[in-house]
């Protein structure tokens, strides 16, 4: 029971997280938000462009498997942006 509980835990961490890449993204497209690691842009940019491209660990077309290594990539580099989400959630926040 405990361990389920902690799954969903993380689960839904990593669902907020992803929530809140995307208005960061836009803030800090349009400027109005730059306290962003130049590591973490980097970190994002590389993510983003393994999950689009054709080329995987374990092919896309494979139904089911092909998506675990796009997964465990976006969930190691939500884990890595954590710092900055936590601080743009604070910035966000703090504007209401």
């Amino acid at each position: 029971m405990q361990k389920n509980i902690v799954k969903l835990g993380l689960l839904s961490r990593l669902w907020r997280d992803l929530k809140l890449l995307l208005p960061l993204f836009r803030d800090y497209w349009k400027g109005r938000y730059r306290d962003v690691s130049g590591k973490s842009l980097i970190v994002l940019a590389l993510t983003l462009a393994y999950i689009i491209s054709p080329i995987d660990l374990i092919p896309d077309y494979i139904l089911g498997f092909g998506q675990i290594d796009d997964a465990v990539i976006l969930g190691l580099a939500l884990n890595f942006l954590e710092k900055d989400l936590m601080k743009y959630r604070e910035w966000k926040d703090r504007k209401r």
